[in-house]
């Protein structure tokens, strides 16, 4: 029997949902196949219905956010066994978690970093450049996107440097999205790549989110030191050969300096001590 839109909403708000912000080549993957790890959770990567098919569309305004939630993607959370249903797609925090909140649903978020400079070394081996590249324009953000960290005359700027824009905004985002859901109750957990390569890591970022390990404990401690040595952040598609600019410091601190010069991130000038370092 099909759910109208209200038992619809009722039967997601009995779970717990936890979504991610971040910027994929981040480690989203592996982010996922640890959550196997909580109890009473199901955990996935980019499952379908995947965000992508309307990111686009929901970036230009002729696409409805809430339309693709109702009609596809809650339904399938909503079957979900689990009590705890996460996805780490790097797409949700792209113009879907609004729409969750007008819905009434309130998801916990994974606000999962990794050195905006190593991930936009990847996108650029990759040839993921936003606003440029077809696979860019369809899973990244754009400079010419509303409501994103504006730069002007971006169309000028270098590959690497529009793939270090994009980090900067999804840095902008995490922070907006942090003060925004801790204010309406949601748990936060801040993780890294290389956290929660550690057990410690691990622990802690269960904690932050009220999971529990799977029993026996010392079979979970067991099991994932033996996932870590596996390599991760692993692309099905191979990187291409390209020639890596030759300072890049500077062209990262042009951006930055272009970024604020539209608008007060006083965040951003802190970048060599704290995100762009990894810290």
């Amino acid at each position: 029997m099909k759910m109208d839109e209200q038992q619809l909403i009722e039967s997601v708000r009995r779970k717990r949902l936890i979504f991610t912000v971040t910027t994929g080549r981040s480690g989203t993957a592996y982010l996922s196949s640890i959550f196997g790890y909580a109890r009473k959770t199901h955990s996935f990567h980019e499952p379908a219905p995947e965000f992508v098919q309307i990111l686009r569309q929901v970036q230009s305004g002729t696409g409805d956010a809430r339309s693709f939630l109702m009609q596809k993607k809650l339904p399938v959370i909503a079957a979900d066994s689990a009590p705890v249903y996460v996805e780490t797609s790097h797409l949700t925090c792209k113009g879907f978690l609004e729409p969750l909140l007008e819905l009434g649903i309130v998801p916990d978020l994974i606000i999962h970093r990794r050195p905006p400079r190593d991930v936009a070394l990847s996108m650029f081996r990759m040839g993921t450049i936003p606003g440029r590249s077809d696979k860019g324009l369809l899973f990244y953000l754009s400079p010419q996107d509303p409501g994103v960290l504006a730069m002007k005359d971006w169309e000028h700027l270098h590959d690497y440097q529009l793939c270090y824009w994009y980090c900067l905004e999804i840095e902008r985002r995490a922070r907006q999205y942090k003060e925004l859901f801790q204010g309406q109750g949601a748990r936060i957990a801040e993780t890294s790549l290389q956290g929660l390569k550690t057990y410690t890591g691990l622990t802690t970022c269960f904690a932050e989110l009220d999971l529990q390990l799977k029993f026996p404990a010392w079979l979970t401690r067991l099991r994932f030191k033996r996932a870590t040595g596996v390599k991760v952040n692993e692309s099905l598609e191979t990187k291409k050969e390209v020639t890596l600019p030759a300072d890049l410091a500077a062209l990262e601190q042009e951006v930055v300096s272009r970024v604020m010069q539209n608008g007060e991130h006083s965040w951003l000038s802190g970048l060599e001590n704290g995100i762009a370092q990894g810290a």
